[in-house]
């Protein structure tokens, strides 16, 4: 009788046991994913915050950034639009790379009469403007031209070798000197 309350005791024993093993590893697999979470948005943060910007030409603007690189299933839970890639028809599992960038084009122009007094226009290579003053309605085009390079960069190079991938660089190059890219960001998916 004895011998049948210590099976019972042990039983329940390991049962409480189990019950804690299995609620303790339920909380420690939440604190690891937000962990994970955490150290993927610190590091994109961090690299948006890197962004070097210069100039070639005296005034085309260059903008060099770091690659955030990122999981699939990281992409997948935290960074896809899916939305975006439902309407655009492709599958968050084949897309192998996102860019999203900002840019801004500012400028000032005078309008000029060009038939009497009612119409008025600009025209450079990067905009033109046409207002006609009878029916307010103002025609307007902005062009822009970007080219975008993916660079690796190494670890180690001696000579003309080069081992150990530390990663990749996003260089855009903006050619119309009166837009900005106001935000950058490369996402590569391995």
């Amino acid at each position: 009788m004895r011998y049948l309350e210590n099976i019972k005791k042990a039983v329940a024993v390991l049962l409480l046991f189990g019950i804690v093993a299995i609620a303790v590893h339920s909380r420690l697999s939440a604190y690891k994913y937000e962990k994970e979470i955490n150290e993927l948005n610190v590091r994109l943060a961090q690299a948006e915050e890197k962004a070097d910007t210069f100039f070639i030409h005296d005034s085309i603007p260059v903008i060099q950034q770091k690659v955030v690189e990122v999981d699939k299933t990281d992409y997948k839970k935290i960074l896809a639009d899916k939305q975006l890639i439902k309407e655009l028809n492709l599958k968050v599992k084949e897309i192998e790379a996102e860019n999203r960038f900002l840019l801004s084009t500012r400028d000032t122009v005078v309008l000029k009469p060009t038939f009497g007094d009612s119409v008025f226009t600009y025209r450079d290579h990067w905009n033109s403007f046409s207002f006609e003053l009878g029916t307010r309605v103002l025609d307007w085009e902005v062009r822009d031209s970007l080219v975008t390079f993916v660079s690796a960069e190494y670890k180690h190079h001696f000579l003309w070798w080069r081992w150990g991938l530390k990663g990749y660089q996003v260089t855009h190059v903006n050619f119309n000197p009166k837009s900005r890219i106001e935000y950058n960001k490369y996402i590569k998916i391995k």
